[in-house]
């Protein structure tokens, strides 16, 4: 068995709802990381745009070729989720993160604990089903 395959297996393993919360660690990561180098935020919204656009469409094709509802569709994604697809969602949830943080600064003005206390709390459903996220 290969890393890659081993990987898939995990992977494949979440439900919609913890590949939602793995977002939303992702995106609270990208905040966080965004609060903690303000020289970040001195780059123009349209670069992180551009760049979540390049790590999301692979995303959507490969979702939207999927066949049946939006439901069937995802869940479909899901048993067809491999690490790569991981690593473009964190890219893409990242970066959308950037953008945000640069297009509405409120939304990193928060304390670094913060940030870290969302990403535990929304992390506890997923890890219990892989750790390998």
């Amino acid at each position: 068995m290969t890393a890659e395959s081993y990987l898939s297996k995990q992977l494949q393993k979440f439900s919609i709802v913890d590949i939602s919360l793995v977002k939303l660690v992702y995106f609270v990561f990208g905040l966080f990381i965004f609060s903690l180098y303000p020289r970040v935020s001195l780059i123009d919204w349209w670069f992180y745009f551009i760049l979540f656009l390049v790590c999301a469409i692979p995303l959507e094709v490969h979702l939207f070729s999927q066949k049946g509802s939006l439901i069937e569709k995802a869940q479909a994604y899901l048993k067809t989720n491999n690490p790569s697809n991981q690593v473009l969602l964190f890219l893409s949830t990242f970066f959308f993160a950037f953008m945000l943080g640069t297009l509405m600064p409120f939304l990193v003005a928060g304390p670094w604990w913060l940030y870290l206390i969302i990403m535990v709390a929304a992390a506890i459903m997923p890890l219990r089903k892989s750790w390998f996220w």
